[in-house]
């Protein structure tokens, strides 16, 4: 099932307010503005649950990421990952997180490997996560092409800032074809 993708995939759409954006169906309104754990959402709808790390390094960001990160001219730490359940790519997920951040040893982002973010990020209350931005990904989009996916289905995504002491941390996670949150909808 692994395929290799080159990193970064660096996709960025264009994201809005959640009241901005009419969702079309209650499934997937449910999907994108849950609150909880993707993560821990997707292994209780899976048999098998993987996550496959594409990559993470420190590298430029674009200017929406920067303001929504509330940074400017630094280069933080991105990961890029493919969550997957039953051996199917369901959520590409794009991370942003200061080097300091990854520095702290009490979290150890620095050397998360293929072990989810959230199960950090959920697992300390300290963390607290700013509201929802959405975004629709059209068909035919460079995403659907570096990630070889069926380009007629139009995705959709959420993206937020945890907040942690000083530190930000931005989690933009894109619904790819087969992932549960599209199951009313016709692939």
């Amino acid at each position: 099932m692994t395929k290799h993708f080159l990193f970064p995939i660096n996709y960025v759409p264009q994201w809005f307010s959640a009241e901005q954006l009419k969702i079309p169906d209650p499934v997937l309104k449910n999907w994108l503005l849950d609150t909880g754990s993707l993560t821990e959402r997707l292994q209780a709808n899976s048999r098998h649950f993987r996550l496959e790390l594409l990559g993470q390094e420190e590298l430029a960001i674009n200017a929406s990421e920067q303001t929504s990160l509330g940074i400017e001219q630094t280069n933080p730490v991105v990961r890029e990952v493919l969550l997957q359940g039953n051996q199917q790519n369901w959520v590409y997920a794009r991370s942003l997180m200061s080097r300091k951040l990854c520095d702290d040893a009490s979290h150890q982002f620095g050397q998360l490997g293929n072990t989810p973010l959230g199960k950090v990020i959920f697992n300390d209350p300290r963390f607290t996560r700013q509201p929802f931005e959405i975004c629709r990904v059209q068909s035919g989009s460079v995403l659907h092409q570096k990630l070889n996916i069926d380009s007629s289905f139009s995705l959709w995504g959420r993206r937020s800032v945890f907040s942690y002491q000083e530190y930000k941390l931005m989690v933009a996670e894109i619904f790819l074809p087969n992932a549960p949150a599209y199951k009313n909808q016709e692939i």
